[in-house]
């Protein structure tokens, strides 16, 4: 097993075979989430840094965000919102199809680990893991598994919907 193409989430530990790669898919940004929480709809308290505990008394609860470690962000009250003021269900916000390659099998041909790709929302399987970051903070990792053939292109830069659809209109107007 060569340590470079093997990803790591805790314990667990995924290398793949064949003409399988594994990738990370990437946070999706449309352009239209709120600058100040980026979309997440909470910020960590600034009263106890995000611990949940009083930074007083370390037995009690944080009086700020009572516990929980955040708090509901003051720009957008919790809700996506795009510009006009319209709000995205959060089952009707896109999926991000995009990812970074992190393992390849040993019979893949065409890419390589450490390359973005693009890929249909339904392709491979995937799956979501926690784990701890190196820097010791959970996170929740999103794995896709998927055969080499259903990548759509390398991407290199970030996929911006709201760019990307300023652009088209700007090259489709007369």
């Amino acid at each position: 097993m060569s340590d470079d193409n093997v990803l790591r989430i805790g314990p667990l530990e995924l290398e793949a075979s064949g003409d399988y790669i594994i990738l990370l898919r990437d946070e999706f940004r449309s352009g239209y989430e709120c600058t100040f929480c980026l979309g997440k709809g909470e910020i960590k308290c600034e009263n106890c840094f995000g611990s949940g505990r009083s930074i007083v008394n370390v037995d009690t609860l944080c009086l700020l965000c009572r516990g929980g470690g955040t708090l509901l962000c003051p720009e957008c009250k919790g809700k996506t919102v795009i510009e006009g003021g319209i709000v995205i269900p959060e089952d009707r916000q896109n999926e991000p199809t995009t990812g970074t390659i992190v393992s390849c099998g040993p019979d893949v041909k065409r890419h390589e680990n450490g390359v973005s790709i693009m890929f249909p929302s339904y392709a491979g399987h995937q799956l979501k893991l926690g784990g701890e970051t190196p820097d010791g903070e959970e996170k929740e990792y999103l794995v896709v598994i998927m055969h080499e053939s259903e990548a759509i292109c390398r991407v290199r830069g970030h996929l911006e919907l709201r760019r990307l659809k300023k652009k088209v209109a700007a090259h489709t107007t007369a």
